[in-house]
């Protein structure tokens, strides 16, 4: 690969995706963690649930921003054919 076909990757990019890779992350965790207990107090399972739709959330998020540099990745190559 070229260095004509390289994306070139900001920092406000890198750090929202690492911010966004480690909430993600650590709400997997969580979730694991807690849903691995035999019984949950009534904090614990709205923490679970949170936790839950944080990292679904995220997850979208990732897909997003990692499909947000592929269409510049394919525009760049449609701009270089040009």
């Amino acid at each position: 690969m070229s260095n004509k076909n390289k994306v070139k990757i900001n920092r406000v990019f890198q750090l929202v995706f690492s911010a966004t890779l480690a909430i993600t992350l650590l709400s997997g965790v969580t979730s694991i963690l807690l849903a691995s207990q035999q019984e949950l107090t009534e904090p614990q399972q709205r923490i679970l649930e949170n936790c839950i739709a944080t990292w679904q959330t995220g997850c979208g998020a990732i897909f997003g921003l990692l499909g947000s540099k592929g269409t510049d990745l394919l525009e760049s190559n449609k701009n270089e054919r040009n």
